[in-house]
């Protein structure tokens, strides 16, 4: 790989977008990287928890903007209309392998998160920022719609309708401080600690969570925070009740109550 990087450490992954000279702004090449990358978590059964960061002073800058025709075409023997809309569909699509792969995202926000990084942002299940972090849903002010990339779909349910209308409408920057107070975020890190706080909660979450509980958590929750009706997700939390009820973990975990202790987690 060469814009993303991977490493992981027990149970918890470490996904560092890595193109620090463009603020690790999304170019072909990278699109192509995640893609594939959180298409293979889906069979990773070691990786319980990921945490997204980038490498040096940004997250992400949204899409490379500066990448011109050295890229080659998105797609091969069609129009630029097709090859613009393929590449469309395709980054749009990260969103759902990023909600569709079983490990929850930790977001450590290490500096601004702009059009498609903010996002990446969005897709995760938990985000940690610094005092650097600045998040713009900056498509309006090239011209464009306001929505992209699983914008509008995303920020009214985290920050609520008013204020995602607000980041929509202005891609004006949120900075770390009014992200918490809106809910875009869910705590502020100081730099040299942020990697070491997305690590302990993901620590707490392994540690509470059995593997298939964690995962059929993280499944339920993708279809009831897209809206359905209560009977589905009384049927979706039904089937996975029954299903991790008849686990070895789930035989594990009684006993560990009774005996006051902490489970060991065997994924069986």
């Amino acid at each position: 790989m060469e814009t993303i990087r991977w490493q992981r450490d027990g149970a918890i992954g470490v996904l560092t977008l890595a193109r620090p000279e463009r603020l690790n702004a999304l170019n072909y090449q990278m699109v192509r990287e995640l893609r594939r990358f959180f298409d293979e978590r889906n069979r990773d059964f070691g990786t319980r928890v990921i945490i997204v960061t980038g490498e040096g002073r940004g997250f992400c800058a949204g899409l490379d903007l500066k990448a011109g025709s050295e890229q080659g075409p998105w797609v091969e023997g069609v129009g630029p209309v097709q090859t613009l809309y393929a590449f469309q569909e395709d980054i749009a699509e990260l969103m759902v392998l990023m909600r569709r792969c079983p490990q929850p995202l930790i977001a450590a926000v290490n500096g601004p998160a702009a059009g498609g990084g903010l996002s990446l942002t969005l897709a995760c299940d938990y985000r940690i920022a610094t005092a650097s972090a600045r998040f713009a849903c900056s498509y309006v002010n090239l011209g464009l719609s306001g929505c992209d990339v699983g914008s509008s779909y995303f920020l009214p349910k985290l920050v609520g309708p008013a204020w995602a209308a607000d980041m929509i409408y202005s891609g004006r920057l949120v900075d770390a401080t009014e992200a918490l107070r809106i809910g875009l975020v869910n705590e502020l890190a100081a730099p040299e600690e942020l990697l070491d706080r997305a690590r302990a909660v993901a620590q707490e979450w392994i540690r509470r969570s059995s593997p298939l509980g964690l995962r059929l958590s993280k499944e339920v929750l993708n279809e009831t925070v897209a809206g359905v009706p209560l009977e589905t997700a009384l049927k979706l939390e039904n089937r996975n009740q029954a299903l991790a009820s008849q686990t070895a973990d789930a035989s594990e975990a009684r006993a560990a109550f009774l005996e006051r202790r902490e489970p060991r987690w065997s994924d069986a």
